[in-house]
């Protein structure tokens, strides 16, 4: 389906998602997942649609909240004694994928470029636009 705000969509009927893709700061493109679980013919909630209108000034924010809560670990536990800056932690980050649940809930998700051996890293955004946490993950 081609909606007119998310532009092109694949309806995944084994996860209830719809799957595309969103080019936010970076040069590099998200993958873009919008659940719609809670509905029965699969339309994407307001809340949803509300969230997908703020991705782009997050994905900053995200960067940097990422590097608030991750870097000291990064710097202590995984640089094996190669510190880093914010910044580089910041630059490193590589686009992955956003989920918007029907709720407004966001996750963001990054390739690590290796800060963490490999693991991605993810920033939970609350429907408020309050950050939940950033994550090391897998």
């Amino acid at each position: 389906m081609i909606d007119p705000e998310f532009g092109a969509l694949r309806w995944n009927p084994d996860l209830e998602w719809w799957e595309g893709s969103v080019k936010l700061v970076s040069a590099k493109p998200f993958t873009l997942y919008i659940f719609a679980r809670e509905t029965v013919d699969g339309r994407v909630s307001e809340e949803a649609r509300r969230a997908f209108r703020t991705l782009a000034q997050f994905e900053t924010e995200c960067r940097r909240y990422a590097a608030s809560e991750l870097l000291e670990i990064q710097n202590q536990e995984w640089a094996e004694g190669k510190e880093i800056s914010e910044s580089e932690f910041i630059e490193r980050l590589i686009p992955d994928s956003v989920e918007i649940h029907e709720s407004g809930y966001m996750e963001f998700h990054f390739h690590d470029d290796d800060l963490f051996w490999g693991h991605g890293v993810g920033v939970r955004v609350q429907p408020d636009g309050k950050f939940q946490e950033a994550v090391v993950e897998g």
